[in-house]
């Protein structure tokens, strides 16, 4: 079992006073190493907000998040930080490119944190996933210069690049057109399963949704 949810409750405001709204309520998940998983659910069910306490940017008010068998409910700040870095790989409906930067510069970003210094073995994995993608040819071009879905896939190369155990998608299709939402949707298939990455999506496109292992859809705080 590579992800263990665990009785997870999160709200928002103060509790026990009428500004507080229960979004999670004792949501339990598993995620078994390789898996794609689909959470889908209406807009301000709560989606988001598992999806950053998976990924450690949010803290539950109760209940554990194991990983690896470990808790990491309980890791400072700089510990969580860390643990982002060497597992997480995280893709967002906007890509967050630095605009300053070329393709090939963005990719190789998030490499720099874990020795300042980017090696022979990440330049040649940055350049087969570059390849991969097919945006080998735009790989000197800044993000002004590209196409929303050459954006967004620079973003899903970006995510891979610590060759992370786990991929965490917000919504990743939600700004892209049809045909670069299918192009994306299949990329992410074929990735997750030829790379060995498990993939959570929170998405509402339930085309995205029909591609994953599993689908849940979060209602009332719970996954069914």
């Amino acid at each position: 079992m590579l992800l263990k949810l665990q009785n997870i409750t999160k709200g928002y405001g103060e509790p026990g006073t009428h500004s507080y709204r229960q979004v999670l309520d004792g949501l339990d998940l598993e995620v078994k190493r390789g898996e794609k998983i689909a959470v889908t659910g209406p807009s301000g069910s709560g989606k988001t907000t598992l999806l950053n306490l998976i990924g450690t940017l949010d803290r539950p008010e109760q209940g554990n998040i194991f990983f690896e068998g470990k808790d990491i409910t309980g890791y400072t700040k700089s510990g969580l930080a860390n643990f982002r870095n060497k597992y997480l790989g995280f893709i967002f409906q906007l890509h967050y490119l630095l605009p300053q930067l070329t393709l090939m510069e963005n990719v190789l970003l998030p490499a720099l944190p874990a020795g300042g210094k980017i090696s022979v073995e990440q330049k040649e994995w940055a350049e087969y996933l570059v390849r991969k993608v097919g945006i080998w040819e735009q790989r000197e071009q800044k993000p002004s210069q590209l196409s929303g879905g050459e954006c967004q896939r620079t973003a899903v190369v970006r995510a891979l690049i610590n060759k992370p155990k786990l991929l965490l998608a917000d919504e990743p299709t939600g700004a892209l057109d049809e045909e670069n939402a299918q192009a994306l949707t299949e990329l992410l298939v074929n990735l997750s399963r030829e790379e060995g990455v498990t993939l959570i999506t929170v998405t509402h496109a339930l085309s995205l949704a029909e591609r994953m292992d599993k689908r849940y859809v979060l209602k009332n705080g719970l996954l069914a």
